[in-house]
């Protein structure tokens, strides 16, 4: 047992504060305790970066989502806009492409799922207008034609997977109309 005051350990030779000033070497509560503290600090350090990696990932899928969305905009827009004719009024009507100079018809959504945003034409081969990007795909889900204002109006979205990532939607005045 140990007396009041004293300040060595029973069986201890040396007393118990000159051991804790020792220099000579490290306890094993010393060691164990360093051991801790470097894996909580690996711990910390791995979430952070997990953390930062995701936060890449997502703002990079975002970006390209973006770029994806502009490009397609900007390529059915001026489809539209340039459009030489239209056959009728409506959701997804045929119309007289200037690019390709012959009745097209883009593909809706209800003609199935496609990777791409596609359009059919009288002669019965697919022109692809924006093509997907890794797992982003474009799709055109609103397409309608008003010949009373002359006007396309129509909404695009770029999805992963089933998510939406990033979506538009435009009203276009076909030229020389």
């Amino acid at each position: 047992m140990m007396k009041a005051g004293s300040n060595t350990l029973p069986g201890a030779r040396f007393p118990l504060f000159a051991r804790l000033r020792d220099t000579r070497g490290f306890m094993l509560a010393e060691q164990l305790v360093s051991i801790i503290f470097i894996g909580l600090l690996c711990i910390v350090v791995a979430a952070g970066l997990q953390a930062a990696m995701s936060a890449y990932a997502s703002i990079t899928t975002k970006t390209a989502a973006d770029t994806l969305l502009s490009q397609a905009v900007e390529r059915v827009s001026d489809e539209l806009a340039y459009s030489l004719s239209v056959e009728e009024d409506g959701s997804f009507p045929a119309f007289v492409s200037s690019t390709v100079n012959e009745t097209v018809q883009f593909y809706s959504p209800e003609d199935g799922e496609f990777d791409d945003i596609l359009f059919a034409t009288n002669s019965g081969r697919q022109e692809t207008l924006i093509a997907a990007q890794g797992d982003l795909v474009p799709v055109l889900d609103r397409l309608t034609y008003s010949s009373s204002t002359n006007t396309w109006d129509f909404s695009i979205a770029i999805k992963s997977g089933d998510v939406v990532v990033t979506e538009a939607s435009m009203t276009v005045k076909r030229i020389g109309t």
